[in-house]
């Protein structure tokens, strides 16, 4: 099974592996936004494609983007929001793992949203005995993710550690 990865660019939006599945005011208000975080971050999502099919997803973009965020830290955060793999024949076989093998990889470069600085940390909503927001703790844990905060009984904030000061 050939895998490769590569970043969703503004022209290749339709690649996204959800739009199949959702309707078209979602998939609007998702390319929409896409697009405003493509103009001040960058690639915001890479998919997995298997024999040049789109089967999995990680959708992210820094912590500061969001209005509603006030961490001192923000800027040199990234929020993983959603790590999918919509093709069901094709979980269990590593790609969610390629995906944020890949993203880890990529954001531990220089950056030009950080003028060329590097992000910081990697984090994520992850849900215990349901997949959470982003997916499930074992899997985040598996990838070197660790607990930082309890959000509620079933999701807790987990954290990967790009870059350390000093």
């Amino acid at each position: 099974m050939r895998i490769f990865v590569k970043d969703l660019t503004a022209e290749t939006l339709d690649d996204h592996p959800c739009f199949k599945r959702s309707n078209t005011e979602t998939v609007k208000m998702t390319k929409d936004w896409l697009r405003k975080v493509y103009e001040r971050f960058g690639p915001c999502v890479k998919v997995a494609y298997v024999e040049n099919m789109a089967v999995a997803m990680i959708q992210y973009a820094p912590m500061d983007i969001f209005p509603h965020v006030t961490n001192p830290e923000a800027h040199e955060s990234v929020v993983v929001h959603c790590v999918y793999v919509t093709e069901k024949e094709y979980r269990g076989k590593g790609i969610a793992r390629r995906l944020v093998e890949s993203l880890i990889q990529d954001l531990k470069k220089p950056h030009p949203y950080l003028n060329g600085g590097r992000f910081k940390k990697i984090v994520v909503l992850a849900g215990k005995a349901r997949p959470g927001p982003a997916g499930p703790v074992d899997f985040f844990s598996k990838v070197g993710f660790t607990v930082a905060k309890k959000i509620t009984e079933e999701d807790v904030l987990m954290q990967i550690q790009l870059h350390h000061d000093g």
